[in-house]
């Protein structure tokens, strides 16, 4: 098996392109895809998991349903390379015009899928599923997952301040976003910060920002990847950098809009 491995075959038509990144996550994949799948039931819809260097058998499961089911498009890593890193590669194979992805730790109801896709439906351009919007939640049931929501509402309380497009949660692997804006996005970044870096891109492009309030929970099975201490000292600068983007994007003249001419923006207009 090669570094980096998926199909490419086509399957038909596909209208949604499902993004999940994972690294040991077996058991927590045998739940959420058949959930997924059941949610967008009545969807062309393909399922790629961006599987970075798992040892617990997810290469083997996944290649097994991938042949089984040919919606499902395994993209196998042999390093962990961040979470960009795997989103990038993830949304770059995607063939469906719309793109959601969601983390695969099922800390996030599958229902949100459907509701992300018919927000972007209704004219939003890029879609957050927030943590933090006033009818989101954020379940802490001890101590530790309650000090990982202090920082993570308070990181984003600032942001929502110094970058006004909308957006109560930039830090969440849980969002849908119109392909024809994804192709216009050049992201650098290859860490949870990847996740900021494309919302600000996207208001760059005055494109049209939405959320949808979602119920975060901790996850079923396994371990969090995510070292909270590391990464604000390694990209507490870099955010600075992408805040100083913004507001040099915002002296220049609005760009060309993203959706289709004629398609419908009503209900999620929440963008510049």
């Amino acid at each position: 098996m090669t570094a980096e491995h998926g199909d490419s075959g086509e399957t038909g038509l596909v209208t949604i392109s499902v993004i999940l990144p994972t690294h040991d996550e077996l058991a927590n994949l045998q739940v959420l895809l058949p959930r997924l799948q059941t949610a967008l039931a009545g969807e062309s819809c393909e399922f790629i998991v961006v599987d970075d260097a798992s040892s617990d058998g997810s290469v083997e499961w996944l290649t097994s349903r991938a042949a089984a089911d040919a919606r499902v498009r395994p993209i196998f890593g042999d390093a962990l390379r961040g979470i960009g890193h795997a989103l990038r590669r993830g949304y770059d194979a995607a063939r469906g015009e719309i793109i959601v992805s969601v983390d695969a730790d099922l800390s996030f109801d599958p229902a949100v899928a459907p509701a992300l896709v018919a927000a972007i439906r209704a004219g939003a351009d890029l879609v957050i599923g927030s943590r933090h919007h006033p009818d989101g939640r954020y379940d802490a049931p001890n101590a530790t997952i309650a000090r990982k929501r202090f920082v993570s509402r308070s990181a984003n309380r600032l942001l929502a301040a110094l970058i006004p497009v909308g957006v109560h949660d930039f830090s969440v692997n849980c969002r849908a976003v119109r392909r024809s804006l994804w192709a216009r996005l050049s992201l650098e970044e290859r860490t949870n910060i990847w996740l900021i870096e494309m919302i600000v891109a996207a208001a760059c492009l005055r494109a049209r920002l939405g959320e949808v309030p979602v119920r975060f929970k901790d996850r079923e099975f396994g371990e969090s990847k995510l070292r909270l201490g590391r990464e604000i000292l390694l990209t507490g600068y870099r955010v600075l950098a992408m805040i100083g983007r913004y507001w040099r994007a915002r002296l220049t003249a609005p760009a060309a809009p993203i959706t289709p001419p004629g398609a419908s923006r009503r209900g999620t207009d929440k963008g510049e």
